[in-house]
């Protein structure tokens, strides 16, 4: 992921999933179970890391797990995106001993990664290891793993309940954009746009919007905005330039996030065997498979590979 600003204002907030919506804390029912399977592979006193970690989901998950077993274990979680734990902290205080157990890498690519190789008895990775250079990513996995170590990931599929609702919010974000939405607010924070002009974007896009989008999140969000903004005269307008003008930011911020989940699914579907790729840089897959959510939900695909002895 070449540019992770859009990540790392996500995290910022102390979310702990990519999929708020979904989970109201960490992830738990069958996704947890599967992470604390893979758990059980580490030896006492073991090493884990977990890549493309965004604010250590799955690093918390085995922080937990293992302090549950009694089972001293060494932990760190790397991530592309600035990493902030008092931002975690402040969301989640009853997390704070979890996270003081973990060394938490920001800033930091996986291909750039440069932790003594050899080491680790688990490398995990959820939502996060396919948005790499899968070659380069491949090379690391091997490098920090000791002889026996496991390999674990869950990642997006092709055709998953959490890649329609993806789909269905990019052609919001196209609604928004031919209405000239997120333009029209940048361009009135910047000055290029004079206040009659902006009202007229305003009032088109509430009158377009209203009621066409009754269960989207992000539609409600813009709605709520714009209930508040059309009526405002040009005083008070300009008094909220910067209000407008970071609300504008987070809105693109969720474009370009949900434009890297789309742009990785399109990879994975032009190549569904992308993941053999870890075969070819020395592992053995051993297991693989759908996880369903709730018993009903597809919410990806997890692999689980060993480095040879």
């Amino acid at each position: 992921m070449q540019n992770s600003s859009h990540w790392s204002e996500y995290w910022s907030d102390g979310n702990l999933t990519s999929l708020p919506q979904d989970f109201r804390a960490n992830y738990d029912g069958e996704i947890a179970q599967f992470w604390n399977a893979q758990f059980s592979h580490v030896p006492e006193q073991g090493k884990l890391i977990d890549l493309c970690t965004g604010n250590g989901a799955v690093a918390l998950l085995a922080s937990a797990w293992f302090r549950s077993q009694s089972r001293a274990t060494e932990l760190y979680a790397v991530d592309a995106a600035r990493i902030d734990p008092r931002s975690i902290a402040r969301k989640y205080p009853d997390l704070a001993q979890l996270l003081s157990s973990i060394t938490l890498i920001g800033g930091c690519p996986v291909e750039d990664i440069d932790l003594p190789g050899g080491e680790f008895d688990l490398v995990t990775s959820q939502y996060g290891i396919e948005y790499c250079d899968w070659s380069k990513a491949a090379d690391q996995v091997f490098r920090l793993l000791k002889p026996c170590g496991r390999f674990a990931f869950i990642s997006h599929a092709v055709s998953t309940d959490i890649i329609s609702y993806m789909e269905n919010e990019w052609r919001e974000y196209e609604a928004l954009e031919e209405l000239k939405f997120l333009s029209g607010i940048e361009q009135y924070v910047r000055g290029d746009l004079a206040f009659p002009d902006f009202q007229v974007v305003m009032k088109r896009s509430y009158e377009v919007l209203s009621g066409q989008y009754p269960d989207s999140p992000l539609m409600a969000a813009i709605l709520n905005m714009l209930a508040s903004v059309v009526p405002m005269d040009e005083h008070t307008t300009g008094q909220n330039r910067a209000r407008l003008d970071q609300f504008q930011r987070q809105i693109s911020f969720g474009r370009e996030r949900l434009k890297d989940l789309l742009r990785v699914n399109r990879a994975i579907q032009s190549n569904p065997g992308w993941h053999r790729v870890f075969e070819q840089h020395g592992l053995e897959r051993v297991d693989g498979g759908d996880i369903l959510y709730q018993g009903v939900h597809n919410s990806g695909r997890y692999y689980c590979f060993v480095k040879p002895a």
